[in-house]
């Protein structure tokens, strides 16, 4: 069961893993990167997009497409979004320097939703 799992969600995975890596890494990790305001917020944003993207088609793909809508929303957006809370939560209490921002979650938060929107307009467009 759980090769079954991993088989048909490797991307899923694998996406997570490095996410949970450039989370927890010392910032020193990332001397090269630019550090102000908006860049940081872009790149939240672009990760969780791309998350979204990857569990939405991986999930779409899977062999449990009679399941309800419910849990779809479940593993596609509520996931994501309460990992990226956990993970600012998890950097302020165990990964100092790193600290949590509510703005880091939130731009987590909106690249989750646009892989949403992103994702049902791409589906859409292919069944028409």
């Amino acid at each position: 069961m759980i090769q079954g799992l991993f088989k048909q969600y490797w991307k899923s995975m694998l996406f997570i893993c490095v996410l949970l890596y450039l989370s927890f890494a010392k910032p020193s990790t990332f001397k090269e990167a630019p550090t102000f305001f908006s860049i940081d917020k872009v790149v939240h944003i672009f990760l969780y997009f791309f998350l979204g993207i990857v569990l939405i088609m991986d999930f779409s793909k899977s062999k449990i497409k009679e399941t309800s809508k419910s849990i779809k929303i479940l593993i596609t957006i509520v996931f994501p979004i309460l990992m990226g809370g956990a993970i600012e939560i998890l950097q302020e209490m165990y990964f100092k320097p790193r600290s949590a921002e509510w703005i880091d979650w939130f731009s987590d938060i909106i690249g989750i939703g646009l892989s949403y929107v992103f994702m049902h307009y791409i589906y859409k467009r292919q069944s028409a």
